[in-house]
């Protein structure tokens, strides 16, 4: 899995963009909640925020300078130094994890998933989150489309978008994995938009029902028209539920 420069990628400007999609994956009410490897603490100010009053929220990273800072800039948050092959965690005790550009900085990153299964209880969710430069084939859907489509985003994106990432996952013993693809350039793109030009008109058909027949017709058009693959950074979001845990 190859990162665009590394965390720098998810930082303004798609700070907007990342927050939305985290928040778009993760079930409301979490009670206990972790952010993994959560360096200076924004993602865990973002993670308290999502859970609400009176969760139990902490931010968790082995690098003591990176833990200062975030102690410095969130002083409410709890933050604990930590490797994340070893948990401190208890079993099935944890509702929700994010891990945001992070899990190819792993020394076992299928060896911290299987961590992250056992402290998530039953039905509890990982989110995961990475940045990624990928050869991607751009569709250019109408722009009636975007304001038209009902329901939540479809999935999974065009392309094998995140098949690594589902496959470590699964490896991992988690179920129930949806995949999301977010398209970083342009910059300041709305989620939705940001979805829209990764997913195929097979994906998004179910969803179209309800559009009026000249913006159907516009998207069969551009169905057709299979567009050429190019480079483009990417942001993969994939959220993946505990099934319990064994041994």
């Amino acid at each position: 899995m190859k990162s665009v420069p590394d965390y720098e990628a998810l930082r303004e400007p798609h700070t907007a963009l990342l927050r939305a999609a985290l928040e778009l994956a993760s079930p409301p009410g979490a009670r206990v909640a972790l952010d993994l490897a959560c360096g200076h603490g924004t993602t865990t100010s973002w993670l308290a925020a999502q859970s609400g009053p009176g969760a139990l929220v902490v931010g968790l990273d082995h690098d003591g300078a990176a833990l200062h800072l975030a102690r410095l800039a969130h002083p409410a948050a709890q933050f604990v130094q930590a490797d994340a092959h070893r948990l401190p965690l208890r079993s099935a005790s944890a509702d929700l994890v994010w891990c945001v550009a992070a899990l190819g900085l792993f020394a076992d990153p299928g060896g911290a998933l299987a961590e992250v299964r056992r402290v998530l209880r039953p039905g509890g969710v990982l989110v995961v989150a990475s940045a990624t430069q990928r050869w991607v084939r751009l569709r250019h859907w109408p722009a009636a489309l975007a304001a038209g489509l009902a329901g939540p985003p479809p999935t999974p994106p065009a392309d094998e978008l995140g098949a690594e990432l589902e496959a470590l996952l699964h490896a991992a013993g988690l179920k129930a994995i949806a995949l999301q693809a977010y398209l970083l350039a342009p910059a300041g793109l709305a989620p939705r938009a940001a979805l829209l030009p990764l997913l195929s008109w097979q994906a998004l058909a179910p969803l179209a029902a309800n559009l009026d027949p000249a913006t159907q017709a516009a998207c069969l058009a551009s169905a057709a028209a299979e567009p050429e693959a190019e480079p483009r950074p990417v942001l993969l979001v994939a959220m993946a539920r505990s099934a319990g845990v064994t041994g």
